[in-house]
C-alpha cells in the first residue's frame, strides 16, 4: 500500500485546489481522528486546499487510513477532478471493504464518468452490504436507470421511498423511471410526492409539466413549467420544455433569460448546452428572428451532432437489402400461403415531422380507433424473432422464412399491442420509421393497413433540424445527412407502392391534408374499414397524449402556416435544396 500512496501523490504533486496554503506541521496534528476532524471543519467553511492538505498529511503519517482516501476522492469530485475522486475511493476501497459509503460514492462518480458497469457493480455492492440504506437504494436506481434498465430502476427507487418516504430525490427519479415504463399516472403521482416534499424541487416541477403537456394537460403543464422558471429562471431544461407550448415575443422575459444564458454557454452540461440552442432558435424564430434563429439552430446540432456516430452507409446497406428481398414474386410467394388477418393493426408512416402525428390524432378520435403513439413493439419483434448480432441488417434473418414464421411474428406483434386497448376496433402505431418494415407488415400481418404522409422536405427537413428529439434521429442533425436520409425513405416508399398488395397502402400529401381536412380524412376513415364520425374532424378537442415533438399543434385546428416555413431560411438550407431538390 505504501507504494500505491506514493505513486498517487508523485503523479499528482499539485493541489487538487488551487489555491497558496502552507502544508500544517505534522506535529500540530499527532492524531489522525484530530486531523480529519479539522480538515471536515475545513471543507464545510469551503476551505478546500487546507482541508486536502490535512487529509494529504493523514496519508502520508499513516497510508492505510482508508478514511482520509475517501474523504480526499470527495474533495476531489467536489473541484471537478472525477477521474481522480474514483482512484482515491477505490483506494479507500482496497483498504477497507466493508464500508456502504465507500462503494455508494465510487458508484456514483463512476456513473457520471460515463463507467456505467463499474457505477453498477458498485452500487449493487453498496445495497448487498446493507439492504436498508434508502441512499443505496436509490443510487443503485441511478446506475440502472444510465444502463437504460427502466423497470429495474423503478424496484431500486420504490424501495428507496419505502425506507425513507421524505426521500424527494428517489420520488423525482423514480418519476423518470416510470414514463420510461410509459407508465405516466404513476409517474406523475411520483413528480407530485416530490414537490408535496419541496414544492421548489424545479427538476420535479419542470418533470411533471413536461409530462402533463404530453398527457395532453397543456395548460396546468403551462403553470408547472412557468413555476419551475419562476424559482429557477436559469433552469434549462423548464425553458426546453416550454418552448414547444408557447409563442415568445421581443421582450418575453423567457427570451431574454435564454439570451442571457447564451453569453456563457460553456458553463452548462452538453446536454443543457443543447436545449438551450434549440430553445433559443424556436423563440428567436417566433419573433421572425430567422438568421440568429438558425444560427442557434445550427450550434445545437452541432454540439449533438458530435456525440453521434450515424452511418449514412449502413442504412444504404439496409434500402438495398429490403428492395432485394420483397419483390413482388417475394411476396405474392409468401402471401399465398397466408390466410386473411386481424385488421386492428394500423401503421402511419413518413418522414418525421411530416404530419405523422396529425394523422393518428384524426384517426384516433374516431370512438373505435386507439392511437397508441410511436410504438418500438415491432422493432422489439424482429429483434427477438430473429436475434440479431449488434448491427446486423434484418433482412438476413429473413430470407429463409416461411409463412409460418411471418404469422408468427404478426401473432407476436397483436399480442404485445392487443393490451393498449382490447376494445379497440383499429389500434394505430404511428412508429415513423416503420415505413422499413412494410413488406415484413404485408407478409406478418396481411390485415394491417398501412397510411402513408409524404410532406415538401424542404418543410420536413427544417422541422427536424429545429427540434432536439427525445430519441436520437441520428439524421437529422446535419443538413446533408438530412438530405441523403430523404432520399433513401422517397426510394423504398417508391418501391412499396409498386410491391405492396393492392388496397393496403394510402398515400397522401401533407399539404393536401391541410387544404381539404375533410375529404382526406374521410378517405383515411374509410381507408382503414370504419365508419366516418364527424368528430374526426374535431381532433384537436381529443385528449389523448402525444409523446412527439408534435404534442402542442395537434391541440389545435388544422393550419397550413407551416406549408413553405423554409422559405424563411433558404438561404442556409442550400446544401439540403441541393440534395432533395429534384424529389420536390
Amino acid at each position: 500500500m505504501q507504494n500505491m500512496v506514493f505513486t498517487i501523490l508523485r503523479l499528482k504533486p499539485t493541489r487538487l485546489y488551487n489555491q497558496g496554503v502552507e502544508l500544517p506541521n505534522p506535529a500540530q496534528y499527532p492524531d489522525a481522528s484530530v486531523a480529519m476532524s479539522m480538515a471536515r471543519q475545513y471543507e464545510s467553511e469551503q476551505r478546500l486546499a487546507d482541508a486536502e492538505d490535512l487529509y494529504r498529511q493523514v496519508i502520508n503519517q499513516d497510508p492505510w487510513f482508508h478514511a482520509a482516501y475517501h474523504a480526499l476522492g470527495l474533495v476531489a469530485y467536489r473541484v471537478g477532478k472525477l477521474e481522480l475522486a474514483a482512484e482515491l475511493i477505490s483506494s479507500a476501497i482496497a483498504l477497507n471493504g466493508s464500508r456502504v459509503l465507500y462503494h455508494r460514492d465510487h458508484g456514483e462518480i463512476c456513473r457520471r464518468l460515463g463507467r456505467f458497469d463499474q457505477a453498477l457493480a458498485s452500487a449493487r455492492l453498496a445495497v448487498a452490504l446493507d439492504e436498508e440504506q434508502a441512499e443505496s437504494h436509490y443510487n443503485l436506481g441511478l446506475a440502472l436507470s444510465a444502463h437504460e434498465a427502466n423497470e429495474s430502476a423503478v424496484t431500486s427507487y420504490r424501495r428507496a421511498v419505502e425506507l425513507d418516504p421524505e426521500h424527494g430525490k428517489a420520488w423525482n427519479n423514480l418519476g423518470s423511471a416510470l414514463e420510461q415504463c410509459t407508465a405516466a399516472p404513476a409517474a406523475i403521482d411520483a413528480y407530485r410526492q416530490a414537490l408535496r416534499i419541496n414544492p421548489d424541487h424545479v427538476e420535479a416541477r419542470s418533470n411533471l409539466g413536461s409530462l402533463l403537456a404530453r398527457e395532453g394537460d397543456i395548460d396546468t403543464a403551462r403553470s408547472e413549467l412557468n413555476r419551475a422558471l419562476e424559482l429557477q429562471p436559469a433552469s434549462v431544461a423548464a425553458h426546453f420544455a416550454i418552448s414547444s407550448l408557447k409563442r415568445y415575443w421581443a421582450e418575453d422575459p423567457h427570451l431574454l433569460s435564454l439570451e442571457q444564458l447564451a453569453k456563457n454557454p460553456e458553463k452548462l452540461p452538453l446536454k443543457e448546452r443543447t436545449q438551450l440552442y434549440f430553445a433559443l432558435g424556436k423563440a428567436r424564430a417566433d419573433c421572425k428572428d430567422y438568421q440568429r434563429a438558425f444560427a442557434a439552430f445550427e450550434h445545437g446540432n452541432r454540439l449533438h451532432k458530435g456525440q453521434l456516430k450515424y452511418s449514412q452507409s449502413r442504412l444504404q446497406a439496409q434500402s438495398d437489402a429490403i428492395i432485394d428481398l420483397f419483390n413482388a414474386d417475394y411476396l405474392e410467394q409468401v402471401r399465398s400461403n397466408l390466410a386473411p388477418d386481424d385488421p386492428t393493426p394500423v401503421f402511419v408512416v413518413g418522414m418525421p415531422r411530416s404530419g405523422t402525428s396529425l394523422v393518428e390524432q384524426i384517426l384516433s378520435s374516431h370512438s373505435d380507433v386507439h392511437g397508441a403513439g410511436e410504438l418500438k413493439n415491432l422493432n422489439s419483434v424482429v429483434n427477438e424473432k430473429l436475434q440479431l448480432a449488434p448491427g446486423e441488417l434484418f433482412t438476413r434473418g429473413l430470407a429463409s422464412m416461411d409463412a409460418s414464421g411471418y404469422a408468427e411474428m404478426g401473432a407476436a406483434y397483436l399480442e404485445s399491442t392487443g393490451t393498449l386497448a382490447p376494445q379497440a376496433a383499429r389500434i394505430v402505431d404511428k412508429m415513423p420509421a416503420n415505413f422499413y418494415y412494410l413488406g415484413l407488415i404485408a407478409l406478418a400481418l396481411p390485415g394491417a393497413k398501412i397510411i402513408h404522409i409524404a410532406r415538401d422536405p424542404m418543410d420536413v427537413g427544417l422541422s427536424c433540424y429545429s427540434r432536439f428529439f427525445n430519441d436520437t434521429m441520428e439524421f437529422s442533425y446535419d443538413l446533408r445527412d438530412l438530405g441523403n436520409y430523404y432520399i433513401g425513405y422517397h426510394r423504398l416508399m417508391q418501391h412499396w407502392s409498386q410491391v405492396l398488395p393492392r388496397g393496403s397502402l394510402l398515400t397522401l400529401r401533407y399539404e393536401d391534408l391541410v387544404t381539404d381536412l375533410e375529404a382526406h380524412s374521410k378517405a383515411m376513415i374509410e381507408h382503414i374499414g370504419m365508419p366516418w364520425q364527424a368528430q374526426c374532424l374535431r381532433f384537436y378537442e381529443n385528449q389523448r397524449p402525444v409523446r412527439t415533438a408534435s404534442l402542442a399543434q395537434v391541440r389545435k385546428p388544422v393550419y397550413g402556416s407551416s406549408v413553405g416555413t423554409w422559405k424563411n431560411y433558404s438561404a442556409q438550407l442550400q446544401p439540403l435544396l441541393d440534395i432533395v431538390g429534384d424529389y420536390r
